[in-house]
């Protein structure tokens, strides 16, 4: 909840960003639990108790990347 991931950062699997965090950096290596304001690790993931499943597609935040485009050009004037 209220959390801010600043654009171009990068996660990794299994990162969990805690509640009022700022996220300013990339955590590519993922299997870990940000929190705070600027984030940073706060805790480690085992990754064997991780279950992986496979991504059916890729999204830009919540919008499937297919129709990012056509959202960008309708409502961010970038």
């Amino acid at each position: 909840m209220n959390s801010l991931i600043l654009p171009n950062t990068k996660l990794g699997p299994h990162t969990v960003v805690g509640a009022n965090s700022v996220v300013k950096g990339d955590f590519e290596q993922g299997y870990c639990v940000l929190a705070g304001n600027p984030a940073k690790v706060v805790k480690k993931i085992d990754k064997e108790k991780c279950i992986d499943y496979d991504y059916s597609e890729e999204r830009i935040g919540y919008i499937k990347f297919e129709k990012f485009e056509k959202y960008r050009k309708k409502h961010l004037n970038l």
